[in-house]
């Protein structure tokens, strides 16, 4: 039975009609007619993914293979999408406020390094460094000795560095505008005294210096 506005009419015709449809047809015609007049589909095989510890090889059955957890939502409702109102959107501004100004105490504790190597160049015996101004040192030779021990290697024409030796190596820190040379002096010691320490660099000479593109921004003449 039908309710409708008018009251209650029967639909035993039409089912009659629809059982002679079914009765007459071919099988896959039947299943034409089931999802026209019910919506009834065919089955629908679904899958999630297993323990990503657990490998499944592809040739095991669905009949034997593990059993993986269906959500209690698709069990119940026959759908996994999230019902009530939708929660509101996080504000992550005071987080982004913090990660920026974090951002920029970084930079500024780095410009604070440079001009503090700066400044103790030419004289590392005398002064004693910050943990942030070794820390960039350090960075800078190890490029430095990189950059150098690369060329050695292309020199030769082979991946050996035997024997590994060099007059002078750069690197540079172009936002900082500071530049670092090491010179190979047999016989010389350098010492880097730190609140972390004494650093001894046998038979190495470390000079730091402003880089070219920091002076020509100084005097308004830009470096090619």
């Amino acid at each position: 039975m039908l309710r409708s506005a008018s009251g209650e009419m029967s639909r035993r015709k039409d089912l009659l009609r629809l059982a002679r449809w079914f009765d007459e047809a071919a099988p896959n015609d039947a299943h034409d007619i089931a999802v026209a007049a019910f919506g009834l589909y065919s089955a629908r095989h679904m899958s999630f993914p297993p323990a990503p510890d657990e490998v499944v090889p592809a040739y095991t059955s669905w009949w034997t293979g593990p059993a993986v957890e269906v959500p209690v939502a698709l069990r119940e409702r026959g759908s996994c999408a999230q019902r009530g109102r939708a929660s509101a959107v996080e504000d992550h501004s005071q987080q982004k406020r913090r990660l920026q100004q974090a951002a920029r105490d970084r930079a500024a504790a780095r410009r604070a390094a440079a001009d503090e190597l700066r400044s103790a160049s030419g004289r590392f015996a005398q002064v004693r460094l910050t943990s942030a101004a070794l820390a960039l040192l350090l960075e800078l030779l190890a490029t430095a000795l990189g950059n150098a021990q690369l060329r050695r290697a292309e020199s030769l024409g082979t991946g050996q560095t035997h024997g590994f030796a060099f007059s002078a190596a750069h690197s540079e820190d172009a936002e900082l505008g500071i530049r670092l040379t090491v010179r190979c002096v047999p016989g010389a010691q350098t010492v880097l005294d730190s609140v972390d320490g004494e650093l001894l660099l046998d038979e190495l000479d470390v000079t730091v210096e402003s880089s070219a593109a920091s002076e020509g921004r100084e005097t308004g003449v830009s470096a090619s």
